[in-house]
């Protein structure tokens, strides 16, 4: 069952041949692939005439059936002909980007007040955009197309960066990358079938910082299936379908390289996970192993794994993420019920517990197909293919730490779903794939922006006093500040409290607060790293009081 040969065989030529089909899916219109020893269709798309000026319907969702709280739709984007690949939110939560392919092939960038777009970049027709990332402020956008690394200012759909794969001598097609939280480097790829060169960018000059190439001994097993950055940009892991590898970022040495799957040759096509500092990296391929690493120094050792069991076939670990601050991993799944049914589970587990999840949701449909901690590792948004015949729950937002495998909100979508991202502080998530089932044919996509109500959950501010008297806002400390300062505020009486940073313009830039709090005293940094220098005001809004602040950032 040497299926892995065909699987990177029909990749690269569905991307290389078929000019409507993404390379993100496996195989063109007539492709089929063998898993786990049954010959199974994996088309997605089935293109058709279409009118090119067609509109995208721009309807916001109503109801929803989420059972547990306020969590619900800001907005959904329903395009007839386009389907999205990728979408990701900046770290603040406020702007969302997407890579829309088959037909209407696009790069968009969208805002959380709606679903009109801030601006789209339209690619070449026999183009398809991959992958997408944005700053932590949203400043700066990165996409990659066919043949193409592109970055963005927020204000402008036209490239200030556009590294034209085309010019190298061996060429290769853009898929995978990772941009750092400021937005002033990227690290992506140059995908060809006997090997692949990984290129580290900074956004000032098209010529790489460094470059390093993988693949070689391993014959069409050179495509870059996942780029992702630890949460403070040191460290980096790189996957192709065989092997991961985890560099310095700044500088592209190698660390530590080893296989997805030292047992046999089932790899993986999806990215891995790794912590904030890059201390816990983790792995999943497809025989069922999610492997978890930790680092030592200038190596990492092996710590322990954990096996969705097999039945007649091998069960698939399909997507994975590690906390920023390393407690949790995350994993979710492709289950082969029969040759020709399928289901899907999320799993929670605690790095140092070990190989038992601390919880498994099952009844995902199909194929788990993203998952996505928050920064503040409180919440966790897991997105599925869901059911092709009876709708199932796709769509999942948890709290974390739960030892309950009940979610905080629930949504059934009609078609697959295969991406999700989440911001730094949970409030934000957002989640795009096919209008119909990936197994199936027919065209159209979807983007959906959730509002995620965080006000059970505890934050990162903490009370220092006994209850005061009256409401007040203070002065940060210190002011002027780089990049960090402190915001202290009072409340005589248990609200809901919202502090809210504002830049020179009165455009909101960071969400602080978004909770209720009990009567006290609190304390709450905010970190400028990724913002210029200048002047910013703070806002405290309560049911009954509201206060703001103004401070200054020097660099």
């Amino acid at each position: 069952m040497k299926f892995q040969i065909l699987i990177i065989f029909l990749f690269i030529s569905s991307f290389s041949y078929a000019q409507n089909n993404s390379p993100l899916l496996i195989g063109n219109q007539n492709s089929y692939i063998n898993e786990n020893g049954v010959m199974l269709q994996k088309t997605s798309t089935s293109p058709v005439i279409i009118d090119k000026n067609a509109t995208p319907v721009r309807t916001p969702i109503i109801n929803t059936n989420s059972p547990l709280n306020n969590t619900a739709f800001r907005w959904t984007l329903i395009d007839p002909v386009a389907i999205v690949n990728t979408c990701n939110v900046s770290g603040n939560g406020l702007y969302e980007a997407a890579t829309w392919y088959l037909n209407s092939q696009r790069i968009s960038l969208y805002q959380n007040t709606n679903n009109t777009p801030l601006w789209e970049h339209f690619e070449n027709p026999n183009y398809n955009p991959t992958y997408t990332a944005l700053s932590d402020s949203g400043n700066i956008i990165a996409a990659t197309s066919s043949y193409n690394i592109y970055m963005f200012n927020r204000g402008s759909s036209t490239p200030f960066f556009n590294f034209d794969l085309t010019t190298l001598p061996d060429t290769g097609f853009g898929l995978a990358l990772g941009l750092t939280k400021n937005g002033k480097f990227l690290l992506t790829s140059a995908n060809r079938q006997d090997s692949t060169w990984i290129m580290f960018f900074s956004k000032d000059s098209t010529h790489w910082v460094w470059r390093y190439r993988v693949g070689e001994s391993r014959p069409n097993g050179a495509v870059i299936f996942g780029i992702t950055l630890s949460g403070n940009d040191s460290l980096a892991v790189v996957n192709t379908y065989y092997d991961f590898y985890i560099f310095k970022t700044f500088t592209g040495q190698l660390l530590y390289k080893n296989s997805i799957n030292p047992l046999n040759p089932y790899g993986t096509q999806t990215k891995m996970g790794i912590s904030g500092n890059g201390s816990i990296v983790a792995t999943v391929n497809n025989q069922g192993y999610l492997r978890v690493f930790q680092r030592a120094d200038t190596t990492y050792n092996f710590l322990w794994q954990h096996l969705e069991p097999p039945g007649t076939y091998y069960n698939w670990m399909t997507s994975v993420d590690v906390s920023y601050d390393g407690t949790y991993i995350a994993s979710g799944t492709l289950n082969f019920l029969t040759s020709s049914t399928y289901d899907g589970k999320v799993k929670l587990f605690k790095t140092a517990t070990g190989s038992t999840p601390l919880w498994t949701y099952s009844g995902m449909g199909d194929e788990v197909s993203s998952v996505s901690f928050s920064k503040n590792s409180k919440i966790l948004t897991a997105v599925s293919w869901g059911g092709l015949n009876v709708p199932v729950n796709n769509l999942l937002v948890f709290k974390v730490p739960n030892n309950l495998n009940q979610p905080i909100f629930a949504y059934t979508g009609a078609g697959s779903y295969s991406w999700c991202s989440t911001s730094n502080d949970g409030l934000t998530v957002i989640a795009g794939g096919k209008k119909v089932h990936a197994r199936a044919f027919g065209n159209g996509g979807e983007i959906d922006n959730i509002a995620v109500d965080t006000s059970d959950i505890p934050l990162s501010v903490h009370n220092i006093s006994m209850i005061p008297k009256s409401y007040a806002l203070r002065q940060n400390f210190p002011n002027p500040f780089n990049p960090v300062t402190k915001i202290k505020f009072d409340l005589p009486n248990n609200t809901k409290v919202k502090i809210i940073i504002y830049d020179i313009s009165g455009r909101e830039i960071s969400q602080l607060v978004n909770n209720n709090l009990s009567a006290g005293s609190y304390e709450i940094e905010w970190n400028g790293n990724d913002f210029a220098s200048g002047v910013y005001f703070y806002k405290m809004q309560t049911e009954s009081f509201a206060d703001v602040k103004r401070m200054i950032l020097i660099k």
